[in-house]
């Protein structure tokens, strides 16, 4: 038998600790490979942890509320098997565990302005359960010194009576994330087309199934009008080898915006990846990454959704009204492009494509 530790995970590329938000098992628990079994948060975002390996719960070094270097043990494992290679080496061969470094994905729609007060707050690196109680207390974390090194705010920084356990307002949390992401936009020039297309049929009533649609008539175009299908990375051109995609897809929290590889037989995992995304569950490999866009607002009335472009995207589809005239089906469209790999002929010449391979994906 071998002793396996599920540790705190690096979330970002700037993280060096985090709050123990829930632990979901029990000592004496059997615990499977994939299974959740703790919610860690960083001053930006709360995270289902997953452990890696089949085992029976020994220690619960952590608890909730306690405030973790990345790293740290949050659940001790009793594993199959033995280290053949423990002691092999003396201490010095022991590494730090790999972690996955996470980049939640937001909803790629416009943010509602907040008061200059609100904002200031939202820049201050604070933990989840320490923002919330200072918003309750009415404390102003602007005013607040971390004890920390780390320069994050904790609870116990708040003052007394402040270590109590509160309950985190995700709404406010995701939306604030959004505001944060959405200012990433401000170093891509970009640009929208729209445009009427006559379908020959009307759209999948179902949103899965419509996405579905959606992104293999988008998938069509950018392979095949490689201009728009590219990045601009330290001065040069980069010809994108594996389209992602990031589905907007409505939860009870808000907007959120699960990545998609349109890969190999993707339209088979495809609703599951959106399912999952309604129900506030996205994993790792749906999290970041995105090169394009995909948003359907149809089902509002929307005529025209001038999305923005984020990070590593140069490219976005949005879908608009519907109507249906006379028995002929028209859909609103829109395209957003990185103005340094296309200019406007080219994104005309992308709405055209996308019309006509749409009609062949309803008619197929």
């Amino acid at each position: 038998m071998a002793t396996t530790e599920l540790v705190m995970p690096k979330m970002s590329m700037t993280m060096t600790e985090g709050e123990v938000v829930e632990i979901l098992v029990a000592i004496g628990d059997q615990v499977t490979a994939g299974q959740v079994v703790a919610v860690v948060g960083t001053d930006k975002t709360d995270m289902e942890v997953e452990s890696d390996h089949t085992g029976t719960v020994t220690e619960l070094p952590a608890k909730p509320g306690d405030v973790l270097e990345v790293g740290a043990a949050l659940i001790v494992l009793e594993t199959e098997g033995e280290d053949l290679l423990a002691g092999l080496f003396g201490d010095s061969a022991a590494s730090e565990p790999e972690q996955a470094v996470v980049s939640p994905v937001v909803a790629e729609v416009v943010v509602e302005a907040v008061n200059k007060p609100l904002a200031n707050q939202a820049e201050v690196l604070a933990m989840p359960g320490a923002r919330k109680l200072a918003r309750e207390q009415g404390i102003e974390l602007t005013q607040v010194v971390a004890a920390s090194a780390s320069g994050v705010i904790k609870q116990s920084d708040l003052g007394a009576g402040a270590t109590k356990s509160v309950p985190d307002d995700k709404k406010h949390k995701a939306r604030l994330l959004t505001a944060k992401v959405v200012a990433t936009a401000l170093d891509i020039p970009q640009f929208s087309l729209t445009k009427s297309i006559q379908l020959s049929s009307q759209l999948p009533e179902n949103a899965a199934s419509r996405a579905v649609a959606l992104l293999t008539a988008w998938s069509r175009t950018l392979q095949e009008l490689h201009v728009i299908n590219q990045q601009f990375v330290d001065g040069e051109f980069h010809e994108v080898s594996q389209v992602r995609a990031a589905v907007l897809t409505q939860t009870e929290l808000g907007f959120v915006s699960p990545v998609i590889s349109l890969t190999g037989g993707w339209q088979e995992k495809a609703g599951a990846v959106l399912a999952d995304a309604r129900n506030n569950k996205i994993a790792l490999e749906n999290l970041a990454g995105a090169t394009t866009s995909v948003t359907d607002l149809s089902e509002f009335g929307i005529s025209q959704a001038n999305t923005l472009l984020f990070g590593s995207q140069s490219s976005g589809i949005n879908i608009g009204n519907i109507s249906l005239v006379g028995g002929i089906v028209t859909i609103d469209v829109t395209i957003v492009l990185d103005h340094r790999i296309a200019d406007p002929g080219d994104g005309a010449k992308a709405l055209d494509l996308f019309g006509r391979r749409l009609n062949e994906v309803l008619v197929g």
